[in-house]
């Protein structure tokens, strides 16, 4: 647990876990995946470490190779769409317009340290989405955060309007490359062009301050205050029971979920990581609960799933347990309050 600075551009080991699961959703073997990044899955589990982006080019040569595809940067980015809390920049779905939506989006994903990645440029022509210039990226994660925003755009706006009108970068064509396809056969693929001077999605006119499907100002505020609560400073890398909530919190409908693959994630036997946990007055069941308490407000506050798939969000393997879980929080069923975000919001 003792993570050093880097002055390189970092990647969060949650964002390439992410994009590890992409590959293996993909079919990539994770054996192979693995020996490529030299790293164990346990390690890409940890909130606090962080890679260079030297990890990327490996995993998508690995991925490349295992699934005899060139192309591979798109499939990547489309699985890396957050489908859930647990996700990284889920919550930015529930923004009130389109533009903040993707700037939050990329914001979350743990890249590059406090540099923003991206920036607005709003132009009369069409607004758009500009690579930082002074952080210098592998080509592989500029296509690979590009295809997920574009993505992301795809499930923001729900098809009810194209958004993207093209694609800029400043690298050359990557071999292989095929373009960001659109999910309807009817739509041409988004035409991507390269050896430019800048890197930059285009959007059509408006796009950027048009309104989206699902605004929700109380999930907004709820997601922040739930990271805020247990955010760790860069003083405090000791701090097991704030580091403990954030493991939970993005692994929560991953599998793996125990004291002992967290204590071999931190690299401590079971029982020193219990009792630093005690130390700190809080036990690993407690943290499981308060991250899980904590997350299915912001479930109930989405109000678009049914109890079945929040148990399973939140990590139980049955939907009596969450039922029994959550009377216990409340005092009544989760059923008396489906529908209603006034009793888990209060």
């Amino acid at each position: 647990m003792d993570y050093p600075t880097s002055t390189r551009l970092t990647i969060s080991a949650q964002f390439l876990y992410r994009a590890y699961l992409g590959c293996y959703a993909l079919q990539a073997r994770k054996p192979q995946l693995l020996s490529a990044l030299q790293c164990s899955e346990s390690e890409l589990r940890d909130p606090g470490y962080q890679l260079g982006d030297g990890a990327i080019v490996n995993l998508c040569a690995a991925a490349r190779g295992e699934l005899n595809r060139m192309d591979i940067h798109s499939a990547i980015g489309k699985k890396m769409v957050p489908q859930g809390f647990s996700d990284l920049g889920f919550s930015a779905f529930f923004q009130p317009s389109f533009g903040e939506a993707l700037i939050q989006l990329v914001a979350e994903q743990g890249l590059g340290g406090e540099k923003p990645m991206v920036r607005l440029m709003p132009l009369s022509s069409g607004d758009r989405l500009v690579w930082n210039e002074d952080i210098t990226a592998s080509p592989d994660l500029v296509h690979i955060v590009f295809a997920l925003i574009y993505y992301f755009g795809e499930a923001l706006s729900g098809g009810s309007f194209d958004s993207v009108k093209s694609v800029h970068f400043t690298q050359p064509r990557p071999d292989g490359f095929r373009g960001l396809s659109q999910d309807s056969p009817d739509r041409n693929p988004i035409p991507c062009h390269f050896n430019r001077p800048s890197t930059y999605v285009e959007y059509h006119p408006f796009v950027m301050t048009t309104p989206t499907l699902r605004p929700n100002p109380e999930i907004v505020s709820a997601a922040r205050r739930q990271k805020d609560s247990f955010a760790r400073r860069l003083f405090e890398p000791e701090n097991h029971a704030k580091l403990m909530y954030e493991y939970l919190l993005y692994l929560l409908d991953k599998s793996g979920l125990s004291l002992d693959s967290a204590a071999e994630t931190f690299g401590m036997a079971e029982r020193t990581l219990r009792r630093k946990l005690v130390a700190e007055g809080l036990s690993y069941r407690q943290l499981l609960e308060q991250v899980r308490r904590d997350t299915c407000q912001l479930y109930f506050l989405e109000g678009r799933r049914n109890l079945s798939e929040i148990a399973a969000k939140l990590g139980y393997s049955e939907l009596s347990a969450f039922t029994r879980a959550y009377t216990s929080w409340y005092g009544h069923p989760p059923s008396q309050d489906t529908g209603a975000s006034a009793a888990l919001a209060a």
